[in-house]
């Protein structure tokens, strides 16, 4: 992520982390409505690839038109690359809707978000290349602060490329309204270590944490800011003028830079400026046109140069190109994994590295077929493009479904005895980019997270955020799409039990089995039971004040004591819910003092609930109560207790932050 930038992930937590939104939840997975494999909406190009201007411009223009209007996209532009040189470009659409200025491919510069990591891992290769760097050294002898040995295995450049280090995914204090708000340089991520919550190398978690990490180390070791070395050792020497990591942009540039839009009741309304400290500048910073990312695209085409062998221009050696393109990391060798900061986007049979960008509201997607010499760059700059630039969806499966139709599948048959161990793998896994040890961890239950399902006839059924997908059994743990090419892989620990879930689609990321006790539905359960059993007690409470107001008869002193000693825990209860939905999300630009207050709400209701566990056992002695109100207030108690709990499972109960 960089300044004016909060990715995917950030903008799903965001979106989902208040408490009492969960209630109203559906118990499962929205499923993505993106192109499918089969989609048939256009004829396939009379040859594999493009490579007749005119009728790549004729697809694109339909595609373009079609998208841009069903996901109300102010601003698009493409870039198409194939044999070193630049076969395609145009724009669509508006970069200033108030101005009516159009979309330049040579001019308008777009968010890129993510894809600036493309360069940082360029940047990284380059200081190898040098000696300067050693992609298996501990990460620690390149930084100024220490990264916690957690675990036996240290964290290495070749991790961190992978997004394999093993961190937790944290968004606190990751951006700002104001820019004064921003953490100074050198400052953010010493502060904001996230902690280790996996050994190195046992499986993907998408880190911006990891990329700012590797780009604080080309800054160490070269001895330039990261931006500075951008422009001076991979910007400059491409010719890429209209392109920065500065921040903010030379004037000149700033002034062609799109605007960001969001649609909003029927209107395109202007998307608000987001600021993010210099440490972060590695992973989401950049600022391009499509014309410049053109010509990265074909200086990894061509093997690390740009331009004819007059005019050369090398920034990597040709064997540093191919080992960046080849498979750093695969959860399974028979699965897609990622490359050396690119991920396997491989599809319809074509070999594809890639990587998208979400530079809020702005959605990017790079794609290079190395075996065609072709690269595809596209970008749109409003928020609802999010569904467009996902891996083998949107973008990427209109243009793949025309150019590159997938070829015929061959069919799988389940295994005979595959009924018998179905049980073994049904159940939620969630996604590894989340937060695991501060209060963040209770976002995670609006994390993506795929369902497991049996559905009695040999196969498994998969739903997730990015679709729904039967899939068999073609080898122990490694199942195929019944009707794609697809894989999914489970991994078991070593008592037997299934902890992991990877697939083709995600290779950034893997999924982890949820336990019964962090499940969404199981949480929900919990936490509305516990609710309305309070909310009962302050209706309760009214009806027996009123009675008694009226029959003159006082409970005993105890009575009274362990009856409105509820009442206070029902009131805090529902002010620490309340204020979570107020403050809660405000955690992404720092912790509010009106927060901590709050999660102060939660602990006096955590002692109060310990007393309330007293006044039980002394009612039950005591007798001052019927028999059915006792009962009604043990259970109002185990209600209140079951809340303190589910508050420190999802790290809520205190200043975890």
């Amino acid at each position: 992520m960089g300044p004016a930038y909060v990715n995917e992930p950030l903008r799903l937590c965001v979106a989902t982390m208040l408490m009492l939104a969960i209630l109203l939840a559906p118990d499962g997975p929205a499923l993505a409505q993106g192109r499918g494999a089969g989609s048939g909406e256009r004829e396939p190009a009379p040859s594999a690839g493009p490579t007749d201007r005119a009728e790549l411009e004729t697809f694109l223009d339909d595609l373009f038109a079609n998208d841009m209007q069903a996901h109300h996209i102010a601003g698009a532009v493409v870039a198409v690359v194939k044999d070193g040189k630049l076969l395609f470009t145009k724009g669509y659409g508006y970069a200033d809707l108030e101005h009516h200025i159009p979309v330049d491919p040579a001019q308008t510069l777009f968010k890129l978000g993510s894809l600036t990591k493309l360069f940082t891992w360029t940047a990284v290769m380059q200081l190898v290349e040098q000696g300067r760097l050693n992609l298996d050294a501990d990460v620690n002898i390149y930084l100024d602060f220490r990264i916690p040995d957690t675990y036996p295995q240290p964290i290495t450049l070749r991790h961190l490329m992978s997004h394999t280090a093993g961190f937790e995914d944290l968004h606190a204090e990751m951006v700002a309204l104001k820019e004064e708000d921003v953490a100074p340089p050198r400052a953010w991520l010493a502060a904001h270590l996230p902690a280790r919550v996996r050994p190195p190398g046992e499986a993907a978690a998408y880190s911006n944490y990891g990329a700012a990490l590797a780009g604080h180390i080309v800054a160490r070791v070269s001895g330039q800011p990261y931006s500075q070395y951008v422009q001076e050792h991979i910007l400059a020497p491409l010719g890429m003028e209209s392109t920065t990591a500065l921040w903010p942009a030379p004037p000149e540039l700033r002034a062609r830079e799109s605007a960001g839009y969001m649609y909003d009741q029927r209107t395109y309304q202007l998307f608000p400026s987001l600021f993010g400290p210099e440490d972060l500048f590695p992973a989401g910073v950049m600022r391009a046109t499509a014309t410049d990312m053109a010509r990265f695209m074909i200086m990894h085409l061509q093997g690390g140069s740009y331009g004819d062998s007059a005019s050369e221009v090398r920034i990597l050696k040709e064997a540093t190109v191919r080992q960046m393109h080849g498979t750093l990391y695969a959860p399974d060798p028979r699965m897609l994994g990622n490359a050396y900061g690119f991920f396997e986007f491989s599809d319809n049979g074509q070999r594809v590295i890639g990587h998208s960008g979400s530079g809020e509201p702005m959605e990017s997607l790079l794609l290079l077929l190395p075996d065609q010499n072709l690269g595809v760059f596209v970008a749109y700059n409003s928020l609802g493009a999010g569904e467009l630039n996902r891996q083998h969806f949107g973008f990427q499966r209109a243009f793949f479904d025309h150019y590159y139709p997938a070829p015929a599948l061959e069919s799988i048959q389940p295994p005979t005895d595959f009924a018998e161990r179905a049980e073994r793998f049904t159940g939620a896994y969630r996604w590894t980019m989340r937060a695991y040890t501060t209060l963040e961890k209770g976002f995670a239950l609006g994390a993506p997270t795929v369902y497991v399902t049996n559905p009695g006839d040999g196969t498994l059924l998969l739903e997730s955020p990015y679709g729904a997908w039967r899939v068999v059994e073609a080898q122990p743990l490694f199942f195929r799409q019944v009707d794609g090419p697809f894989h999914m892989a489970f991994r078991e620990d070593d008592q037997g039990r299934i902890v992991y879930l990877f697939t083709d689609y995600t290779p950034m990321m893997a999924f982890e089995r949820v336990p019964w006790y962090e499940a969404t539905g199981f949480t929900v359960a919990v936490l509305g039971i516990s609710l309305l059993s309070l909310l009962t007690l302050l209706i309760v409470a009214l009806l027996r004040g009123i009675r008694r107001h009226r029959t003159r008869n006082p409970a005993s002193h105890g009575a009274r004591v362990a009856y409105w000693l509820s009442v206070a825990i029902g009131l805090l209860n529902l002010l620490f819910i309340l204020g979570n939905v107020v403050w809660g999300e405000q955690i992404v630009f720092g912790v509010p003092f009106a927060y901590k207050v709050v999660l102060g709400v939660g602990v006096l209701s955590a002692l109060l609930t310990a007393g309330g566990l007293v006044y039980t056992a002394l009612a039950w002695k005591g007798r001052d109560w019927g028999v059915a109100f006792r009962v009604y207030y043990t259970l109002v108690t185990v209600a209140a207790v079951a809340f303190v709990w589910l508050m420190n499972q999802w790290n809520l109960l205190g200043w975890r932050y």
